[in-house]
């Protein structure tokens, strides 16, 4: 290794936060893995834990385990607003304090996925979100309310439609669908009923997770050729081209080219999802260049750590099963 400084870049959520060393080229040094740390969701001290071993691995996985200056960190977190004071003291105990920058998970996806730093990134894991970048700087976002109030298009979102549907089947308020013989195996039920439980009072805590986990059988049945299921998907892609076209007509590009990145897990259902969207967004914004990019958003942390100690360079994984990407 070249003597030098390094940032470190952290990409906390609500399942798991991720971390990277990165050298003052842009090149991926180590990483490290934690556990959950939304402070939404965790406790202070789970944030703290989960932090320490991402953290942790990325700096302990250095080459012969050398102690390297941490010259800045960004932290992009889902739920960081209001929580910055907590997240700098993490990063402090951390040894990674100096310079901190934090920002929302959206943001540091931009980073990681959109090269010349102007375009709009759309964001659709459990939640979904958007975040753009004009040609002159300027800022912009839409979604992220969270899945009480928004979310549309996101993985909850999803879930809990199919699940909505499934039950209106079986009351006979809604068209047969193969989601409610679905419902019953993917939660091992013997009876409609029995959801109930499963979905209020869930193992663990979080009713979010069980909702949000049946949106990959929303996507096999609807890949399959259940209507119901299609027509689910069809609506969560319209809605997510909505929100991309929000942060579009806010920046001015709707005659421009740019390019338009997706990101998270909602796009493995592929032009199911895709084909709404796209159709949205390209009838405001014919110039869009859209494609799915695969490349982790921690790579967009340790760009905006890199950032801010005055280097603009693209972060480099190493392996290009990392960094995939392909147009739409």
């Amino acid at each position: 290794m070249e003597e030098g400084f390094y940032v470190v870049g952290i990409d906390g959520g609500g399942t798991k936060t991720e971390a990277v060393l990165v050298d003052e080229h842009g090149r991926v040094v180590s990483s490290g893995i934690g556990g959950p740390s939304n402070p939404n969701g965790v406790s202070p001290e789970a944030v703290f834990a989960s932090l320490r071993d991402a953290v942790g691995g990325a700096l302990a996985g250095a080459e012969n385990g050398s102690r390297y200056a941490v010259a800045a960190t960004c932290v992009g977190m889902a739920g960081s607003r209001g929580h910055h004071g907590l997240i700098r003291d993490v990063a402090a105990k951390l040894g990674v304090g100096k310079r901190v920058v934090i920002v929302s998970d959206v943001v540091i996806a931009f980073w990681g996925v959109i090269a010349k730093a102007l375009g709009v990134v759309v964001i659709a894991g459990t939640g979904s979100s958007a975040y753009g970048v004009s040609p002159q700087g300027d800022t912009a976002d839409a979604g992220g309310w969270g899945y009480l109030i928004g979310d549309e298009g996101g993985g909850y979102d999803i879930g809990r439609a199919g699940i909505m549907a499934a039950v209106r089947a079986y009351d006979g308020r809604g068209p047969a669908t193969a989601l409610q013989e679905r419902l019953l195996a993917f939660f091992r039920l013997e009876t409609m009923r029995q959801i109930l439980p499963q979905i209020y009072h869930p193992s663990g805590g979080d009713s979010r997770m069980p909702i949000a986990k049946f949106a990959p059988i929303v996507v096999r049945a609807a890949s399959e050729g259940d209507a119901v299921s299609r027509d689910i998907l069809e609506r969560a892609g319209h809605q997510l081209g909505l929100t991309a076209v929000a942060v579009v007509r806010k920046l001015a590009l709707c005659d421009r080219e740019f390019d338009l990145g997706l990101v998270g897990s909602v796009f493995k259902a592929g032009d199911l999802v895709i084909r709404p969207l796209r159709d949205v967004v390209l009838e405001v914004a014919p110039q869009a260049r859209i494609f799915v990019s695969h490349r982790p958003p921690v790579l967009g942390a340790a760009r905006l750590a890199l950032r801010e100690i005055g280097r603009d360079v693209v972060v480099e994984a190493g392996r290009s099963d990392f960094v995939r990407s392909s147009a739409v």
